[in-house]
């Protein structure tokens, strides 16, 4: 029997460097933390210090009236190049707009089709900051050059070499994956923990391991099972498995090193590019305890989840079946952090869970060397779907027509939560106050 192996053109503004206050001020701006911490505030033994996210609007996209050229069917992914240029990858028109800084389109990549250049069946594109893409697929990986020309396509079988699932890459170009599909009529090797892979897509070499994140022990059910053939049709039975689990996120730094969260607890490892862990960040907060209201808005997450999943899957050829929610079970405790990006500066965003275990807690700014820079409340500025240079963030929205939008917005400061400023402070000229402030920068 089949089994699946889940290894899970206009002129830039100049750049700038946004201001944080030091330490001894923060401590000064009062404590704001829920008591888990007892250590020094502004530091990550101690309580949260909140700040406030200071931002300037760039531009919108996304027409309600049907006929521009930002009319969205279903916007995948947006990212950024080093040219603060935005590709917005829309799923259900298979095309990658390019959108300049001002807003305005720049040009179209791929289109509706299966030949060469073309992107029927992608899954998202991976943007290098040159602007170069890898074009992740369902059975293949499309290449194109900056100016979004076609320039190779790498064909992925799931018989055999399988299919890669990535959305990320290293400054090199090597794929960060934790999902590798693979269906063949061996026995796979049993992997401890959720291993994360190199994968080379130019020289067809095999992905390797380059380090294997911690898990919960599996329970008998979490494996899908397949049954059936390529000739027959297959069909794959997946369980409603394990909610609140501790959720494996990473992202890439600008040294080619991962900063990744795979525990119960606040913890942030920094992989290096040769497996080792080269650092850990870590704050003493304490996991949520499990109780009944948790466990049913997890049941009442994963029903939403479950119906949006079973719909995605429905056009494909091998049928999947999922358990319902009254199958889920539970970890005994409610991991602390929910996700994790990086932006272009290296600050290491962490959201932390909600008081239901879902998204929604406060966000955390921490650096790769441990410094904290602050925490943002849960009604402030969210962590956004893509970071760009100078300060940009992207996010994709949509308002109660399900219309799409991206909006994107400038990163101009963190403030503490009370304390203003003033314009001096995050000016680029000189002055007495703003000599001063130089070393504050990051």
């Amino acid at each position: 029997m089949p089994k699946l192996t889940r290894a899970k053109a206009t002129t830039r503004r100049p750049q700038f460097l946004l201001p944080v206050l030091p330490l001894a001020l923060l401590v000064a701006c009062g404590d704001t933390g829920d008591g888990s911490a007892t250590g020094a505030a502004g530091t990550l033994d101690g309580p949260d210090v909140i700040v406030n996210a200071v931002t300037e609007e760039v531009f919108t996209a996304g027409s309600v009236v049907g006929d521009g050229w930002d009319t969205f069917g279903s916007v995948g992914s947006v990212q950024f190049d080093a040219q603060a240029n935005l590709h917005i990858f829309d799923s259900q028109a298979n095309h990658i707009l390019v959108v300049g800084p001002d807003g305005s389109l720049i040009r179209t990549v791929g289109g509706q089709g299966d030949g060469p250049g073309e992107l029927d069946s992608a899954n998202r594109p991976i943007v290098a900051r040159d602007g170069s893409y890898t074009v992740m697929g369902s059975s293949r990986i499309d290449l194109f050059d900056p100016s979004g020309e076609f320039v190779r396509r790498i064909a992925q079988d799931p018989m055999t070499t399988g299919i890669v699932i990535a959305s990320m890459a290293l400054p090199d170009g090597r794929l960060v994956t934790s999902r590798i599909l693979r269906f063949d009529d061996s026995e796979q090797p049993e992997e401890g923990g959720r291993p994360i892979y190199l994968f080379p897509p130019l020289d067809g070499a095999e992905a390797e391991l380059l380090y294997t994140a911690w898990d919960l022990p599996e329970e008998p059910a979490d494996e899908p099972t397949v049954s059936g053939s390529a000739e027959s049709g297959l069909r794959m039975n997946l369980s409603a498995g394990r909610a609140l689990e501790p959720r494996l996120d990473f992202d890439v730094l600008t040294d080619g090193r991962l900063a990744l969260i795979d525990s119960i607890g606040y913890r942030v490892k920094l992989i290096g590019l040769d497996g080792s862990v080269t650092g850990t960040i870590e704050r003493p907060i304490a996991p949520l305890p499990l109780d009944e209201e948790i466990m049913e808005a997890a049941r009442e997450r994963f029903r939403e989840q479950r119906t949006d999943f079973l719909a995605s899957v429905s056009n494909l050829a091998m049928q999947i079946d999922r358990e319902g929610a009254e199958g889920l079970t539970f970890a005994e405790e409610v991991p602390v952090l929910w996700g994790l990006k990086a932006d272009w500066e290296n600050r290491i965003w962490l959201e932390r869970r909600g008081p239901t275990g879902a998204d929604g807690g406060p966000t955390d700014i921490v650096t790769p060397d441990g410094d904290y820079i602050g925490t943002l409340a849960p009604d402030g500025l969210r962590t956004p779907s893509a970071f760009g240079p100078d300060g940009l963030m992207a996010y994709i929205e949509s308002d109660e027509l399900d219309v799409q939008t991206v909006r994107v917005v400038r990163l101009v400061a963190l403030e503490p939560e009370g304390l203003s400023l003033g314009p001096r402070v995050r000016a680029t000229g000189h002055g007495g106050r703003q000599a001063g402030l130089d070393r504050l920068r990051f």
